[in-house]
């Protein structure tokens, strides 16, 4: 699911392992649909929420 552009208000998590990088990778479903961005443009763009979902 693309982190950006949806029609409906979605809760968008966002792993806190992805801060530590200048650059990720975000997609929409299609090779060709796929975009690099900064990790804090990312929780801004999708007004994500960063929180620890996994396990220990």
């Amino acid at each position: 699911m693309p982190p950006l552009g949806l029609t409906t208000h979605l809760r968008v998590f966002i792993d806190p392992d992805l801060l530590q990088y200048d650059e990720v990778w975000a997609a929409a479903g299609a090779w060709h649909d796929v975009f690099g961005i900064e990790p804090h443009e990312l929780v801004e763009a999708s007004e994500g929420l960063v929180v620890e979902l996994k396990e220990g």
